[in-house]
C-alpha cells in the first residue's frame, strides 16, 4: 500500500481535494476517525483548497465545514447541486423535472421500495420506518413526514433517494433504473447496512462531468491539480476525473478498479493514511 514514485510526484502538484462523505470522511458508525482532524488540518495549512463531492444535500454536510473547516465550493445532490459553502453562494442548480420526479415515486412505491424526496432545504418520508430512522441518524438531520407525491407537486425536488433491501426483495432497483433511462441513477451503500442498496436519482442533466468541469472553472485548476476520494460507485467519475482518484479500503472491486490508489479503510482512517503517504 506504499505510494510509488510517479505517484507521490503527481501529488505534489495537487491544489484540491474532493471528499465523499459516508465511508470516507465518516466511517462505518457515521463518525469521524480522529486522525482525520490533524490530517484535513496540515492540508488545509499548504493551501490545498478541500471541498464535499457526495450525494448528500449541504443541509445534511454542513457539520463537515464547522468540524473539519472542509467548505471550499463542491458537489452536493451527486452532482445536481454545486455551492460555495464560504460564500453561501449556489454555482448550479438541476432540478428533477416534474413529471419524472412524479412517475419515479409512483413506480417506486409500486415495486415498494423505500423513497425519501430532497429539496433544496429538507427531505420527506412518506412515513418513519426503521430504516428511514438510521438514514436519518446516519445524516444528523430528521427528515419531515409528508405525502411524497403532495411533495413533488409544489416543491422544487432536487433529488429522490430510493433503496431496498436486497436480503428480502432483490435488486428491484434496477428494474426501476430500466423505467427512466432519461435520469442518473447514483447507487450508494450504508456500510452498517450491506444488505441495503441505496440510488439517488437526479436529472439526466446533472452529470458528473459537467459538476467537475463547473468546478475546475469555478476554482480556476486543471484536473492533474486534483485529488479525489470516495468509496461508493457512484464517486467513481469523480474518481477517474481527478489527477489521483483514490479509493477506500471499503470500496468495492469496481471503485478500486478505476482508483489510482487504494487506502485503508474509513474505519482505519483511511483518508489521513492516503494523505500522510502522499505527502499530503
Amino acid at each position: 500500500m506504499e505510494a510509488d514514485a510517479p505517484l507521490l510526484a503527481a501529488a505534489a502538484d495537487i491544489r484540491l481535494a474532493f471528499f465523499d462523505i459516508d465511508g470516507t470522511l465518516l466511517d462505518s458508525h457515521g463518525q469521524i476517525h480522529p486522525q482525520l482532524y490533524p490530517a484535513i488540518a496540515r492540508l488545509k495549512s499548504k493551501g490545498i483548497k478541500t471541498a464535499i463531492a457526495s450525494g448528500r444535500p449541504y443541509f445534511a454536510a454542513r457539520f463537515l465545514a464547522d468540524e473539519l473547516g472542509i467548505s471550499d465550493a463542491g458537489m452536493f445532490y451527486t452532482g445536481a447541486h454545486l455551492f460555495d459553502p464560504c460564500a453561501q453562494q449556489t454555482l448550479l442548480e438541476v432540478p428533477l423535472p416534474v413529471a419524472d420526479a412524479l412517475a419515479v415515486v409512483q413506480s417506486a412505491q409500486a415495486l415498494g421500495l423505500y423513497a425519501e424526496v430532497y429539496t433544496p432545504s429538507g427531505f420527506y418520508v412518506q412515513e418513519q420506518t426503521e430504516i428511514s430512522r438510521v438514514h436519518a441518524a446516519h445524516l444528523r438531520v430528521n427528515p419531515e413526514v409528508d405525502d411524497l407525491l403532495a411533495v413533488v407537486m409544489r416543491s422544487s425536488v432536487s433529488k429522490l433517494l430510493v433503496g431496498v433491501n436486497r436480503a428480502v426483495n432483490d435488486d428491484k432497483i434496477s428494474l426501476l433504473e430500466k423505467q427512466f433511462p432519461q435520469l442518473i441513477f447514483a447507487r450508494a451503500y450504508l456500510v452498517a447496512y450491506p444488505d441495503w442498496q441505496f440510488a439517488s436519482v437526479i436529472s439526466g442533466a446533472a452529470t458528473k462531468q459537467r459538476a467537475f468541469d463547473c468546478l475546475l472553472h469555478h476554482h480556476q485548476l486543471k484536473p492533474h491539480q486534483v485529488i479525489a476520494f470516495g468509496d461508493a460507485e457512484s464517486d467513481m467519475d469523480f474518481l477517474q476525473m481527478a489527477g489521483i482518484g483514490v479509493a477506500m479500503g471499503n470500496a468495492n472491486q469496481n471503485v478500486k478498479s478505476v482508483a489510482d490508489w487504494v487506502t485503508k479503510t474509513a474505519d482505519e482512517a483511511g483518508v489521513a493514511f492516503a494523505l500522510n503517504h502522499l505527502n499530503l
